[in-house]
């Protein structure tokens, strides 16, 4: 079965019943690099058999084994970047220590040959052609190299998210100063009702003039997952020579959507980041483009070496740290051997539980037959619905579960986004982080693989002390 016909089961009720289908409930297996003469570290797993239910510690506290954890506090706020695990750590630093033993003879002989091998590596573990893949620093990047390198007309229309990361909604704004192109701007729905009401959102802002159609796959401020290929397939009705461009930085490697699903359902650019959810070290990420429009995209620097037809063209930034790109086959193999659809279980699981919300808890469990478990039961009775509480606004959709992940942002009366946040660091020892967006206000959560069950009960348990005791009393207006 394919990965989107699990996504299409989870939303198979308006409940948001969890079913997971037969054929995904075996792992994945390893795919081991081939001719690599480096050391390759091991990671830590469960005995086997050790069911992987998203809520058996005995599996998942093996897995969190592997990351080394914050000292001194609860480290909930895992969206910046990913810590990495230990054997991808020590496979990098056996990267560096190579490169920084063979210094400019590794760089001259054997650098490209290994930048290579890890755009196979990562271009097979997608299901795309390495030849439609770049490396880039980040999804910024990725995505810039796009917006600037686009051939705009003046009067040329791009159509935005209202909750679209920052730094592209500043690249875009740049492109109209520079190119006098429109900019429009769709409401995206918070707690959206349906996939429609999504879709909509996007295609009402659509002309024959739209250009471009920029989609945040995962909302990095609510942690949102929109369903892009409904969205792409309806642009494209309406204006067929639409480009959709969509940032994955945060659906990668977190959700069971890979990007050749994106790609095949319409997609003509994707830009990632390989160090959040994959685990990678820090300063790669991945820019995907349809090989019939990479020649029209103009590179951010100037590279005569590459032919105009090539994806290597975006790839010129000098000197850069290719240990980190050496390293890409070794995060690969940490995620398959969790398992793209346990690991999202696991993540989405975390969510639900700090939140406490006893409906979704119950038909999460219902789903993977798990409810009655004792220990499942024993951490649903653990925790509160806050939910429930006046003073607690939840700002990400909770239902059905294929709207998300492991990302949640909640706001509570009285409290800006900064004081929330500091509160719970300061009083209970969690860190989250204060979001205060014209859209969105609030503290995001988010939970980690090496995150344990006790860190979200903990951190319902502050949210419930706060929404009780807590509420600061506000000063009158004069």
């Amino acid at each position: 079965m394919k990965r989107k016909h699990f996504i299409q089961s989870l939303s198979a009720t308006a409940a948001g019943t969890f079913i997971l289908p037969e054929s995904l409930k075996a792992e994945s297996t390893v795919d081991k690099k081939k001719g690599d003469k480096q050391p390759q570290p091991g990671y830590i797993m469960p005995k086997p058999g050790t069911p992987s239910h998203p809520h058996n510690e005995n599996y998942w506290g093996v897995v969190a084994s592997n990351f080394t954890r914050s000292a001194g506090f609860i480290n909930l706020e895992n969206g910046y970047f990913s810590h990495q695990p230990k054997g991808t750590l020590a496979q990098h630093v056996a990267n560096e220590t190579q490169i920084n033993t063979q210094t400019s003879h590794f760089m001259r002989t054997v650098q490209q040959t290994e930048i290579e091998a890890a755009r196979t590596a990562f271009a097979e573990f997608q299901g795309l052609l390495p030849s439609e893949v770049a490396f880039t620093r980040n999804t910024t990047e990725s995505l810039n190299i796009v917006i600037m390198g686009t051939q705009w007309q003046p009067g040329d229309e791009v159509v935005i998210g209202d909750q679209d990361y920052g730094s592209m909604v500043e690249a875009f704004q740049q492109a109209v100063a520079r190119w006098f192109i429109r900019l429009k701007v769709a409401t995206v729905p918070i707690l959206p009702s349906s996939d429609a009401e999504i879709v909509k959102a996007y295609t009402s802002q659509i002309t024959p003039r739209t250009k471009m159609l920029h989609l945040t796959h995962m909302i990095n401020l609510t942690g949102q997952l929109i369903p892009v290929v409904a969205i792409t397939r309806e642009a494209k009705k309406i204006n067929p020579n639409i480009l959709v461009v969509v940032d994955a930085a945060h659906s990668l490697a977190h959700t069971p959507v890979d990007m050749l699903e994106l790609r095949n359902g319409g997609v003509d650019m994707i830009g990632g980041s390989l160090h959040k959810w994959l685990c990678n070290p820090i300063g790669v990420g991945f820019l995907f483009m349809k090989q019939k429009h990479i020649r029209e995209v103009w590179p951010l620097m100037g590279d005569i070496s590459a032919e105009r037809t090539d994806i290597r063209k975006f790839e010129h930034q000098g000197t850069r740290p290719i240990q980190s790109l050496q390293t890409i086959a070794k995060a690969i193999e940490f995620h398959r051997l969790l398992g793209s659809v346990s690991k999202y279980q696991r993540l989405t699981y975390l969510k639900l539980l700090w939140i406490g919300n006893k409906q979704a808890l119950e038909n999460f469990g219902k789903g993977l037959g798990i409810l009655n478990d004792p220990q499942y039961q024993a951490n649903m009775n653990a925790v509160t619905d806050l939910m429930n509480m006046d003073s607690f606004k939840l700002q990400s959709p909770l239902l059905p579960f294929n709207r998300g992940g492991a990302i949640a942002t909640a706001a509570v009366s009285g409290y800006t986004p900064t004081e929330l946040a500091n509160t719970l660091m300061n009083r209970f020892g969690i860190f989250t982080v204060g979001i205060d967006h014209p859209v969105i206000r609030g503290v995001r959560v988010t939970p980690h693989l090496s995150s344990s069950v006790a860190d979200c009960i903990a951190l319902n348990k502050a949210f419930t002390a706060i929404c009780v005791d807590l509420i600061p009393h506000l000063e009158p207006q004069k």
